[in-house]
């Protein structure tokens, strides 16, 4: 398999000024470059936050190590944020080798680690593998088995031709430097595809191992599988007549996190192999036509629209995998993470803010182009006007984001967990405290069972400071001296004497 992506001979000021133009959809695909190391942070924080939750449980540890991957497969365009070039190659070398060894690397653990959900979410079918000596093991054989795996099968994935065409005058024929591996006849074909140079520049141009394509493909299906697995566990918990509700709501986070992600690979591959083919006659468009017609740079309906259902693509790449770290996140650490469910929906609801903002934006500036040449103005004026109706929009998202990420816990619940952790923060409950608490409850009308079970999904550790009795000495001797003084000793070894008034300790 053949790819290929344009590179211009520019400066890094020049080519981040063209990325913001009409003629590159004003910035849309370079926010969706800067997506992928921003989900890929985003990604790797919340691994960090599930494993320092719990780092002695199993379960985190296989939760944050597979959004650790995803993080990997996510960051897939982030090739795409420097110029590249040949000039470029000194940085680009070290992008294009993370494509090529983390995230195929992170393609295949993942895809193992998703059949492996059995192992630590339970479902009544697969009872079998529900077992604490698979659990202590799976999550780190699986990326052991990974590494062993990309060793011994080095030649399926390995990327091992990569050049670039260069046009140095309009009219030329389109010249080809060897960068890494030789110039394979796929690549020479799209080479000739191009016939003379339309305009001047660098382009890289390199051979995908079909490896790489197949990977990509199994991971929806394995997700679709995945999803069908944590759908029936969720529907299990439902069913069942003492309801968990600690784990159902796992579940059902589970679920919508391999819902969002099925969802975005689906959008992916419909509008790869069924919109864009549509909107160019019926026939995917060959690297060498897309190519062309990037340096046509036509703004015809139809190319517009094809230039936005690949940036559309590239979205697909790593949006879905953000959206379900975060229910991934909610769904492992919900019960050990002080307000993490209202820490994500705000994160959910501000983000879905902003893209809305960014899609009035477009459509403003595409609008303004067609009608005047300059759509920055009509972008401005259209993004800006959802601060109009900011209020309205936010508390719709906040409900949206309350039914997608629900609490565990009731308001109530919530106060006195705080009330907890504040008690607890030093690592001890004294006997006031814990009279505290006990009357927190009575007033937030939480029983002492439901109260000690929060307490305990908490997971905060914390030990009882015992009230001792208090209790009077006792005296175990007493006698009066020469002198006429009456004496006593106490059973905690002090010695008092009678002044006449009271007892004076010696």
């Amino acid at each position: 398999m053949l790819e290929y992506y344009r590179i211009d001979m520019v400066t890094l000021g020049e080519y981040y000024s063209e990325a913001f133009t009409a003629k590159s959809q004003f910035g849309i695909g370079m926010i969706s470059n800067w997506l992928s190391p921003i989900v890929l942070l985003w990604l790797l924080s919340l691994a960090y936050l599930i494993i320092r939750a719990n780092p002695q449980s199993n379960e985190n540890r296989f939760m944050a190590l597979l959004i650790t991957c995803e993080g990997f497969k996510a960051a897939f365009l982030m090739k795409n944020i420097t110029p590249g070039g040949s000039d470029w190659w000194f940085i680009d070398q070290y992008l294009w080798n993370f494509n090529t060894t983390f995230f195929i690397s992170a393609q295949v653990c993942s895809v193992l680690m998703y059949l492996c959900f059995p192992i630590y979410y339970r479902v009544n079918q697969l009872s079998f593998l529900y077992k604490p000596s698979l659990q202590r093991h799976v999550w780190y054989v699986v990326p052991l088995l990974t590494i062993v795996f990309m060793i011994v099968a080095t030649d399926l994935w390995v990327y091992e031709n990569h050049a670039w065409i260069i046009c140095s005058e309009v009219g030329a024929t389109p010249e080809t430097l060897s960068q890494v591996g030789v110039i394979s006849p796929s690549m020479q074909e799209t080479v000739d595809s191009i016939g003379t140079c339309p305009t001047t520049g660098e382009w890289a141009i390199e051979d995908t191992p079909v490896f790489g394509f197949l990977m990509v493909a199994l991971s929806p299906l394995v997700s679709i599988l995945a999803l069908l697995v944590m759908r029936t566990s969720m529907n299990q918990y439902e069913g069942e007549e003492n309801k968990n509700s600690s784990n159902r709501l796992t579940s059902r986070s589970l679920y919508i996190g391999f819902l969002g992600k099925v969802i975005g690979s689906m959008t992916f591959f419909v509008t790869l192999f069924v919109i864009i083919p549509l909107l160019n006659g019926g026939n995917p468009p060959s690297f060498g036509d897309n190519l062309v017609n990037d340096l046509d740079n036509s703004r015809n309906f139809t190319e517009i629209l094809t230039k936005y259902a690949w940036i559309l693509t590239g979205l697909m790449i790593s949006l879905p995998f953000a959206f379900e770290g975060m229910m991934f996140a909610h769904a492992t650490a919900k019960d050990s993470v002080l307000d993490i469910d209202s820490k994500l929906r705000r994160t959910f609801r501000n983000s879905i803010f902003t893209g809305l903002g960014a899609i009035l934006f477009l459509i403003g500036c595409e609008l303004m182009e067609s009608m005047i040449g300059y759509g920055a103005f009509g972008g401005i004026f259209l993004g800006a006007s959802i601060l109009v109706v900011r209020k309205p929009v936010l508390s719709t998202l906040e409900r949206l984001g309350e039914n997608i990420l629900p609490s565990t816990f009731t308001e109530s619940e919530s106060a006195y967990m705080q009330a907890y952790a504040a008690s607890g923060a030093d690592g001890i409950i004294t006997a006031a405290e814990r009279r505290i608490l006990v009357a927190t409850a009575d007033a937030l009308n939480i029983s002492s069972e439901r109260a000690s079970e929060i307490e305990q999904m908490f997971g905060l550790k914390v030990s009882e400071e015992e009230q001792q009795p208090a209790t009077e000495p006792k005296v175990l001797q007493q006698w009066t001296d020469e002198s006429g003084h009456t004496w006593k000793r106490m059973d905690d070894g002090t010695t008092f004497w009678w002044n006449g008034t009271t007892w004076q300790q010696v």
